[in-house]
C-alpha cells in the first residue's frame, strides 16, 4: 500500500502513469495545482474541482495532440 508523506506525494500518486511520462503536478498555494509536461505550463487547475480523470484526460489530450504533428 502506498504511503502519502506530504502534498507532493499526493500529487505523484494523481498523476499515476503519466508521472514516468514526463509530467508534473505542483500545487500552488491552497487553491490551484499547475499541471506541467516538462518544463512547460500546460494547465491550472481549481484544486477544489478538479478530479483525477480530469487531470488524465488533460495528459491523454496533450499526447495525442504531440502524436498528431
Amino acid at each position: 500500500m502506498a504511503q502519502y508523506t506530504g502534498t507532493q506525494s499526493l500529487c505523484n500518486a494523481a498523476l499515476g502513469k503519466y508521472r514516468s511520462k514526463g509530467f508534473r503536478l505542483v500545487e500552488d498555494g491552497d487553491h490551484f495545482l499547475r499541471l506541467y509536461y516538462q518544463d512547460g505550463l500546460l494547465e491550472v487547475f481549481n484544486q477544489t474541482r478538479v478530479t483525477i480523470p480530469c487531470i488524465h484526460e488533460t495528459c491523454h489530450r496533450y499526447l495525442e495532440s504531440l502524436s498528431a504533428c
